[in-house]
């Protein structure tokens, strides 16, 4: 059987070429080390001399900073629209919560060793679902919408981007593997990205057609119309959402073929970085995989990035889009945040096993 993305089966010969390189990621997790997949050089010039033990505040710093900086710029623009829907933010545990998520994202990050463009697209994806329901549901105009999403997404890949260095997997100046070839081919990422988008319209609009404007009436007090979620088709989901389906194809797939920690042998009939199942010496994963009949010898590098990413995509889109509707919205009920979040994690988790058929995991 042979991969569903023809230029993933790699030739017979090439198996074991001298640029495939293969590493033991066992420790980080499956998501690479920055500083150990480039050149001296490239983790010196990223480092700028910054202690590591100052790393971290440095960028809690530079994001709330950069965050209040550019809303207080757009104030005059976006913020009529917003305030005109927002809950006010009087009682302690409202800023504490908004606060507190917002460290949890950037220690999340930052310890799973995201790269500046990983954090824009995740920041794309778990904040979207908020944008989105300010505009169908409470009438918020696109472009006060989108400056505030702009805003959200360069406030944390910015600092990022001053202090971690690119991921390997998406370096185009780097010695490629065969799969990091794939990976940045930009043939394959349109068509990835064009698949992803097709599956988060297809949830969306089956909610709209189906439970979601009755559900929203009901634990939305202050929503405006669901006029707009009658009248919306799937072709015109499929438009907006294209940047959504893009973005999945670059948090998601690229990471998982093109990462470092993938040891580039992309022919399922041929992985002998495998070792037949023993159950005295099998991990957790290798032994959960058997017993799901998944593979002999466990999960490979590329399902282990799929996996991780996928939950990472759906824990965040869900936890970011239940706390800014509930916490944010006047009028929100907290079962009416879990539907409208739970529709967004469940299109993150349906694209993630796309993807996984796309790579033959």
């Amino acid at each position: 059987m042979t991969s569903h993305v023809p230029f993933l089966a790699v030739r017979p010969d090439a198996q074991y070429s001298s640029e495939i390189m293969t590493r033991d990621f066992s420790d980080t997790g499956g998501i690479i080390d920055m500083e150990t997949v480039r050149d001296p050089a490239q983790a010196a010039q990223a480092a700028s001399y910054v202690p590591t033990v100052l790393k971290f505040p440095l960028l809690v710093l530079l994001t709330f900073s950069l965050s209040s900086l550019l809303y207080s710029l757009v104030a005059d623009f976006t913020g009529p629209e917003l305030a005109s829907v927002s809950r006010h933010l009087s009682e302690g545990w409202h800023i504490a919560v908004m606060v507190g998520w917002k460290l949890v994202e950037l220690g999340i990050a930052w310890y799973m060793r995201f790269d500046y463009s990983d954090l824009a697209w995740l920041t794309l994806l778990s904040n979207v679902p908020h944008y989105f329901l300010l505009n169908t549901f409470y009438g918020v105009d696109y472009l006060a919408a989108l400056v505030p999403l702009f805003i959200d997404v360069s406030t944390i890949a910015i600092p990022f981007a001053l202090l971690r260095g690119m991921n390997r997997a998406r370096d185009s100046s780097a010695p490629k593997t065969v799969n990091q070839a794939v990976a940045q081919d930009t043939g394959i990422q349109w068509v990835t990205g064009f698949l992803g988008a097709s599956l988060y319209a297809l949830v969306v609009y089956g909610s709209f057609y189906t439970w979601l404007p009755q559900y929203m009436v009901v634990h939305f007090d202050g929503l405006r119309s669901v006029q707009k979620a009658h009248d919306t088709t799937q072709y015109l989901l499929l438009a907006v959402l294209g940047p959504v389906g893009y973005a999945t194809t670059q948090f998601i797939f690229v990471p998982a073929i093109g990462s470092a920690a993938n040891p580039g042998l992309t022919d399922p009939k041929l992985k002998p970085e495998k070792v037949p199942f023993n159950p005295e010496t099998a991990t957790f994963s290798e032994t959960l995989a058997w017993n799901l009949g998944f593979s002999e010898a466990g999960f490979s590098r590329r399902a282990e990035t799929l996996a991780k990413r996928t939950f990472i995509l759906a824990a965040s889109a869900f936890i970011n889009t239940f706390v800014r509707a509930y916490v944010t919205i006047e009028g929100t009920e907290v079962v009416g945040a879990i539907g409208w979040a739970s529709i967004w994690s469940l299109a993150a988790g349906v694209t993630g096993l796309a993807f996984s058929w796309v790579g033959n995991e």
